[in-house]
């Protein structure tokens, strides 16, 4: 067993064992502690093959909450850095000694693999470089270092789901750490409940994306099931950060919307959701309920150090 990296794994009503057995199975090949924190609101009866530390509350707490109670537990037990996962998430083969080989270096606070959705057709692996510094990652497959979490003040509970990285990443480059992605390793995640269209439907909007330079056309290319729960997140949380974080640049928008601020994004995001809706009215409600709530949010204006 490895003694500085420990593995923390966030569930939410998993319906795919399968899948959720090859994400344990991923990190337990690799000779890591498994934390499990079950965030599901339903009863599910998993039978676990690998050893692991089940922690639950009983409901659904957050994904912010989870890895706060993940982390704190991994500090507590003497580790130094802890790989966050999504239930759906298979860590690469050598993926944790190639984190180890990084663990000496003082300004990273994050390393994590390249991430795709290979569901979707317009996202594609960099080859190169093989290691670059970068402004954001996704939770999934990467590895916080435990001070550094604790330094900038832990994940924002109050998110609960959806911007919790983006906050996260802002405050810990802004705080002087890095992020180190590792090109040569690819995480394979599944982002949202989609159904890719026929293949000449997704060539022609990857083409328009190429054309625009602009990735949200592609999006174009599958059907997607809008949650208004997620989209009610989504609304909220970006006005949120972006109140937050407002001394350090604009927040969430360039990394999850390809778009450069709160018009890009009614364009990108609340506008597609509502036509692409198959509750067209729930998800309005949706969009109306988070935008009020977050513009009547008055979030503490973080600074750097505090």
């Amino acid at each position: 067993m490895r003694e500085k990296i420990a593995a923390g794994i966030v569930l939410f009503n998993p319906k795919d064992s399968k899948r959720l057995h090859k994400c344990l199975k991923s990190a337990a090949d690799q000779k890591i502690k498994i934390y499990v924190f079950d965030n599901s609101t339903i009863d599910c009866v998993i039978q676990f093959q690998q050893e692991v530390e089940y922690i639950s509350e009983n409901g659904n707490r957050g994904i912010a909450y989870a890895l706060n109670a993940i982390m704190e537990k991994a500090e507590s037990d003497g580790y130094e850095w802890l790989i966050t996962m999504d239930q759906d998430s298979i860590l690469p083969t050598g993926l944790i000694d190639a984190y180890e080989n990084h663990l000496k270096d003082e300004q990273i606070g994050i390393i994590c693999p390249q991430v795709i959705d290979s569901r979707r057709s317009y996202m594609k692996i960099k080859k190169e470089p093989k290691e670059e510094w970068i402004d954001f990652c996704i939770t999934s497959a990467s590895c916080t270092r435990i001070s550094a979490w604790n330094r900038i003040g832990k994940y924002d509970e109050w998110l609960f789901i959806d911007l919790v990285d983006n906050d996260f990443c802002k405050r810990l480059t802004a705080s002087g750490y890095k992020i180190l992605r590792l090109n040569e390793y690819t995480l394979d995640q599944k982002f949202g409940d989609i159904t890719p269209k026929s293949e000449k439907a997704q060539s022609f909007w990857n083409c328009v994306a190429r054309i625009f330079h602009n990735d949200n056309f592609g999006k174009f290319g599958y059907k997607k099931r809008v949650s208004p729960t997620r989209v009610y997140y989504t609304c909220r949380n970006v006005i949120y950060v972006n109140r937050k974080l407002k001394c350090f640049g604009k927040t969430g928008y360039r990394e999850n919307y390809n778009c450069n601020g709160y018009p890009g994004f009614l364009i990108s995001f609340i506008i597609p959701s509502v036509l692409r809706a198959q509750e067209k009215k729930k998800v309005i409600r949706a969009v109306i309920k988070g935008t009020a709530e977050g513009k009547r949010c008055c979030p503490e204006i973080w600074r750097k150090g505090l």
